[in-house]
């Protein structure tokens, strides 16, 4: 899972925080996005996660070299090491990433998974619009039902064969990747 990559907004939605704080952090030169391989997409390591929480959860207190630290001592730990680093800024100050990013690493990772074996774009469903893979149930489609007030075990029932881990990432997804405008209309396709 480590080659797990997240848009800043996963990224801000997974840490419960802004997303101010990853652009921010884009903009200082923190950690480097990579580019995602749909477009020019902004792709953030599961590394990003954790140090949105610990940003969040020291607020002001953190300067940009200390990110950048923390950023570069994150980069090079597993998955699982993300969950218990204890980053040294500073002699004598010591931050306790994992106790503070477990539960968002954690989420992060369980979200990366599901979003893999749940969700495609394929051409020629639905209009290229992501998908519950396997059918043409769109993921604004169950965000928008969610937020009308239906809930994860009313879709459960509607439709049986789908996981709820498949609506919960559908509904990640789609509050992440909001629709923009209509869909691109190829050249040469029927109205």
């Amino acid at each position: 899972m480590s080659a797990a990559l997240l848009s800043p907004n996963e990224v801000a939605a997974l840490a419960a925080t802004s997303k101010t704080v990853i652009e921010k952090a884009l903009e200082q030169k923190v950690f480097s996005a990579p580019r995602g391989t749909v477009g020019d997409r902004r792709l953030l390591p599961l590394h990003a996660v954790a140090l949105a929480v610990a940003a969040k959860s020291l607020g002001r207190r953190m300067t940009v070299s200390d990110k950048k630290l923390v950023a570069r001592k994150l980069a090079a730990l597993s998955p699982a090491a993300l969950k218990t680093a204890e980053i040294e800024v500073a002699p004598a100050v010591v931050l306790h990433v994992g106790s503070l990013a477990r539960d968002a690493v954690e989420r992060a990772e369980r979200y990366a998974a599901d979003r893999e074996a749940f969700i495609e774009i394929a051409e020629g469903v639905q209009g290229g619009r992501p998908v519950i893979k396997g059918t043409r149930l769109t993921v604004s489609a169950i965000h928008g039902r969610l937020i009308s007030g239906d809930t994860i075990e009313t879709l459960m029932e509607d439709y049986p064969d789908i996981p709820r881990r498949a609506f919960e990432a559908a509904a990640l997804y789609a509050q992440t990747h909001p629709q923009v405008g209509r869909p691109v209309r190829r050249r040469g396709s029927a109205v």
